[in-house]
């Protein structure tokens, strides 16, 4: 008696969470999850221009390296800067610049699921790509992995979403490889001014940069 009391607990714990969810050819489909997702994707326009800081922790090749970095972002526009690289993107190019061999390689806008700076479009096409799922809730955060419908490098996408906010706190990424980039947000600020020169490589600023212009 005592065990099936335990159990209708349990049942009556998770509940909420099964509820909301359902097959769909097969596959369950997390409807909560998928909420989740779209509202962090409303705020993530409604509050744009957005500049965060975040701290980088990445372990490659059975290496672990930690770092800080900086990020903005208005709609598919974003300006990123990290030790060694400054990150470009106007919506069409993207620009990557390298401190050590100060050289700067152009390429045309990756559009695919690893484009992980480019938050806003990530979120906004992450019930699309991926298979959102919520695993718990916790310090008042929601817990939700992303899974690749699709054939990808990636093989999860955790966030951390705060429940009140609809801010994502943390992004985590785990490669097939082996490899994870974990990154903490530790500022947010909304309706930073921007201009659209912020998003572009210039020549001027890094007069001694080497052009590999791959278009």
């Amino acid at each position: 008696m005592k065990r099936l009391i335990v159990l209708y607990t349990i049942l009556l714990m998770f509940s909420p969470i099964f509820a909301q969810r359902e097959i769909n050819n097969g596959v369950v489909v997390d409807k909560q999850a998928e909420g989740i997702i779209s509202k962090t994707s409303s705020k993530l326009k409604s509050e744009s221009p957005i500049s965060i800081d975040f701290s980088l922790s990445t372990k490659e090749n059975r290496k672990s390296s930690s770092e800080k970095g900086s990020l903005t972002f208005n709609s598919n526009k974003y300006f990123a800067s990290f030790i060694d690289n400054k990150v470009y993107c106007d919506g069409k190019s993207v620009w990557i610049y390298n401190k050590d061999t100060k050289e700067v390689t152009i390429n045309n806008v990756d559009n695919s699921e690893n484009d992980i700076l480019n938050i806003s479009k990530f979120v906004s096409d992450a019930n699309k790509n991926y298979r959102a799922k919520l695993i718990r809730q916790e310090k008042g955060n929601y817990v939700i992995d992303l899974l690749p419908k699709k054939k990808s490098d990636i093989s999860k996408v955790r966030l951390l979403i705060n429940k009140q906010s609809s801010r994502i706190n943390e992004m985590s990424l785990s490669y097939k490889s082996g490899n994870t980039y974990i990154y903490k947000i530790t500022s947010y600020k909304v309706k930073v001014k921007t201009v659209d020169t912020d998003f572009v490589f210039q020549k001027k600023n890094f007069p001694n940069a080497t052009i590999v212009d791959l278009r």
